[in-house]
């Protein structure tokens, strides 16, 4: 049997870590959760017993192998490299940082320091989103010509202490979402589109509430998408190609539960290249350039 590797959390009462990535850790093969704090209260029943007392206990914790952040977007940063300089690997949220320029000194501190950082975007772990792409890719589908998506839920009134109302904590709709939205396109076809045509709504605090378009590459292909905190709640994935055109549904980016868990398959991928049996399928330098791309949406 593969030897454990031990996961702490920075950000034990996160809305992600405590519905889908922590779970996914206590059902993940070969991974174990030794190590959980949170700023402010107590962590859920199920994981007081890896309760330690601060955010630094965890990272210097020994049997810590992996510090999996799932702090606003502002904070990533610092705890990357507080992680890094520990001697930990790090899993942390997407986006990975909220500007590229950030995104690289957090790969540039992880390289330095000999460790792994992985951006925790689980998607592509879940196999009806790998089997499509995966066909896609290989030119089962024929030549793919247009890919729309779309991401949208609403922040309703009442939650506007949320960070993602936040300009100085990453925040909107674009650095949120737009990976689920935006991943399949990059994944077939780079993340440089020679043309990118974006419509905006705002926030008065200077996030996006809504952002959609069209982006364009040099052989002519198409992504359509739209990512949203104002609108009703809709995941949709379909590929156009000469062949015909396959959706997934329902939930094609966050999984569609209890059939499949993207998130534990992102666990056990994590606990395979940190023992070394594989590598971690999705390099820091795909993040940074998927980061790159969304400042120039964002710009546009």
């Amino acid at each position: 049997m593969a030897e454990s590797v031990g996961f702490g959390v920075i950000g034990g009462r996160s809305f992600i870590g405590t519905a889908a990535v922590i779970p996914a850790i206590d059902l993940a093969e070969g991974a174990e959760l030794v190590a959980i704090a949170a700023n402010s209260g107590q962590v859920q029943d199920q994981w007081t017993h890896a309760e330690v007392d601060s955010y630094e206990a965890v990272i210097q914790h020994p049997d810590v192998d992996v510090v999996y952040i799932p702090l606003p977007n502002g904070q990533h940063q610092r705890w990357v490299e507080a992680a890094a300089a520990a001697g930990k690997h790090v899993l942390c949220e997407k986006p990975l940082a909220p500007s590229p320029d950030e995104a690289r000194a957090m790969a540039a501190a992880c390289e330095s320091a000999g460790v792994l950082l992985a951006e925790a975007w689980m998607t592509p772990f879940g196999p009806r989103w790998a089997d499509l792409l995966g066909r896609a890719a290989a030119g089962e589908l024929g030549a793919v010509d247009h890919i729309d998506t779309a991401f949208t839920f609403t922040i309703g009134p009442g939650n506007e202490s949320n960070y993602r109302w936040d300009p100085n904590e990453g925040g909107g709709a674009l650095l949120d979402v737009g990976i689920y939205a935006l991943g399949p396109a990059v994944h077939l076809w780079g993340a440089n589109p020679t043309s990118i045509d974006v419509t905006r709504t705002m926030s008065d605090r200077g996030v996006d509430l809504t952002t959609e378009g069209t982006l364009t590459w040099k052989g002519g292909q198409r992504a359509t998408f739209e990512v949203s905190f104002e609108r009703d709640e809709s995941q949709t994935l379909t590929i156009h190609a000469a062949n015909g055109s396959e959706s997934i549904a329902p939930k094609p980016h966050t999984g569609d539960a209890p059939a499949e868990n993207p998130y534990k398959g992102m666990i056990e991928a994590m606990s395979r290249a940190v023992r070394g049996d594989d590598p971690w399928p999705r390099p820091v330098a795909d993040a940074i350039a998927l980061a790159e791309l969304l400042e120039r949406i964002a710009a546009a």
